[in-house]
C-alpha cells in the first residue's frame, strides 16, 4: 500500500470539505432566489456551517476521542458526504440551515482528524512533507475549489455544485477505506485539560486577534458575490475568474507568511499583515460610497482582491507560528483553539455582514469589514507595544507535530 495514496485521499476530502466551507459566497444569489430567501439569509448558509464547526471541533474531540480513529474519520466523511447530497435535493430554507449544521459538525470532526492522523503513520523525517500533502486539500480548494465550484453552479446550477463536492467526499470515503491502515489510539486529552491552555500568557489575547482577522474577512467575504455585481458588474463566468485570481492571491500569501514566520517577529508581521487586510477591506466600503460601477470598479475591486489575498492569508501561517511559540508544550491543542477562533470569526462575520448588506449594501458591507479590521489591528498593536508577544520573538521552539487529534490546518 502507498503511502502517498492515502495521503492525497486525505487531501481530497480537506478539499471537498474547504470547498463547501466557502463556496456558497458564490452562489449566493441563485441560492437565495431558489431558496426564497434574500442575499443576507442566504449567508446565514455560511455561519451555520461555520459556528457548527467552531462548537463542535473541541466537543466532539473528546466525545469522539475513545472511538476507533480509523472509524471516527471514515464515518465523519461519510455523513459530510451524504450531508452535501441532501443539500442538493432541498428546497426548504430551514431543512437546508439543518443540514449546513451537520456538515459543519461532520467536517469539524474530520478536518482536524484527517491532520493529526500523519505523525502516527509516518516516520519522523517524513513528517513535514505528509503534513505539507494534507493541509494543502484546504489551501488548494481556496484557490481551485471555490471558483471551479462557482464556475459549475453558474453553467448548471447551485445543486450540481453541491453533488460535485458530494462526489469528491464520496471518492476520498471510499479510497480511505479500502487504503488507510489502522491507527493508533487517540492521546488521552479531556475538556479541561484542552481549555487549560488557552491560559498561557498571550494565547488568549491572540485568539482574540485571530476572532477579529477573520470575522472582518468573512463580513465582507460571506457576501463578496453581490457585493462585487454593485461596484463592477461582476458576474457568472466572470465571478469564477475574480474569486481564482483572489485565491492564487491567498496562496501566494500563505507561502509568503510562512516564509516571513520564519525571518521576523510574528508579533510585528500579525500588525503589517492586518494593516494591509484593512486596507484592502475599506477600498470596497470606498467603492460602494463613490458609486464606482462597471470597468473601473471592477479594475479596482481585482486589485482589493489581490492585496487581500496576500495580506489577509499571510496572517494564517504567521499566527500559527506565533502560538506554537507561545505554546510549544501545548502545540496542537492551542491550534485546535485557534481553529476554533477561526470559525467563530467566520459565524460572527457572516452575520454582521448580513446586517450590513441589508442595511447598506456593498457599501455598509465594505466599511463593517474594515471596521472590525480595524479593531484587529489595534489589539494586534496593543499587544506589541505591551510586550505580550514576547515569547514569539524568542528562538523558536521545535517541538514535535502534535498528535492531539484537534490539531486543524487553517481554512
Amino acid at each position: 500500500m502507498s503511502t502517498r495514496a492515502w495521503l492525497i485521499l486525505l487531501a481530497v476530502g480537506l478539499f471537498a470539505i474547504g470547498t463547501d466551507g466557502y463556496v456558497i459566497a458564490g452562489l449566493l444569489p441563485e441560492m437565495g432566489r431558489d431558496l426564497g430567501v434574500s442575499n443576507s439569509d442566504t449567508g446565514h448558509l455560511v455561519s451555520a456551517f461555520a459556528l457548527a464547526y467552531a462548537i463542535g471541533a473541541p466537543l466532539l474531540a473528546v466525545i469522539l476521542g475513545s472511538l476507533p480513529r480509523r472509524l471516527v474519520l471514515i464515518s465523519s466523511l461519510t455523513v459530510f458526504t451524504l450531508a452535501n447530497v441532501a443539500a442538493a435535493l432541498v428546497d426548504s430554507y430551514g431543512t437546508m440551515i439543518v443540514i449546513r449544521v451537520l456538515a459543519g459538525l461532520a467536517a469539524a470532526v474530520f478536518s482536524p482528524g484527517a491532520v493529526a492522523v500523519v505523525p502516527s503513520l509516518v516516520a519522523a523525517e517524513q513528517r513535514g512533507r505528509a503534513l505539507s500533502t494534507v493541509s494543502a486539500g484546504i489551501a488548494v480548494s481556496t484557490a481551485v475549489g471555490v471558483p471551479l465550484g462557482t464556475l459549475i453552479g453558474n453553467a448548471f446550477g447551485w445543486r450540481t455544485t453541491f453533488l460535485a463536492v458530494a462526489a469528491l467526499g464520496a471518492l476520498a470515503c471510499l479510497g480511505l477505506v479500502l487504503l488507510l491502515p489502522p491507527l493508533p489510539p487517540n492521546p488521552p486529552a479531556d475538556l479541561r485539560t484542552r481549555m487549560a491552555a488557552s491560559r498561557t500568557p498571550g494565547v488568549a489575547s491572540a485568539l482574540c486577534v485571530t476572532t477579529l482577522w477573520i470575522a472582518g474577512a468573512f463580513t465582507l467575504l460571506t457576501y463578496l458575490s453581490p457585493v462585487l455585481d454593485e461596484v463592477g458588474d461582476v458576474q457568472g463566468t466572470t465571478l469564477s475568474i475574480w474569486l481564482a485570481v483572489y485565491g492564487l492571491a491567498a496562496v501566494t500569501g500563505n507561502n509568503l507568511g510562512g516564509r516571513a514566520a520564519d525571518r521576523f517577529p510574528a508579533p510585528r508581521l500579525t500588525v503589517v499583515t492586518t494593516t494591509g487586510l484593512l486596507a484592502s477591506l475599506a477600498l470596497f466600503g470606498l467603492l460602494g460610497s463613490l458609486g464606482v460601477h462597471g470597468a473601473t470598479g471592477a479594475g479596482l475591486a481585482i486589485v482589493g482582491l489581490i492585496t487581500w489575498g496576500v495580506f489577509g492569508w499571510a496572517f494564517a501561517p504567521i499566527q500559527s507560528h506565533r502560538l506554537v511559540q507561545l505554546a510549544p508544550e501545548s502545540a496542537g491543542v492551542v491550534l485546535s483553539l485557534n481553529s476554533s477562533a477561526i470559525y467563530i470569526g467566520i459565524s460572527a462575520g457572516g452575520f454582521l455582514g448580513a446586517a450590513a448588506l441589508a442595511e447598506g449594501g456593498a457599501a455598509a458591507v465594505g466599511w463593517a469589514a474594515a471596521a472590525v479590521e480595524l479593531l484587529a489591528v489595534l489589539a494586534s498593536l496593543a499587544l506589541l507595544r505591551r510586550g505580550a508577544g514576547q515569547a514569539g520573538q524568542a528562538a523558536p521552539a521545535k517541538p514535535e507535530p502534535s498528535r492531539d487529534p484537534s490539531a486543524s490546518v487553517n481554512p
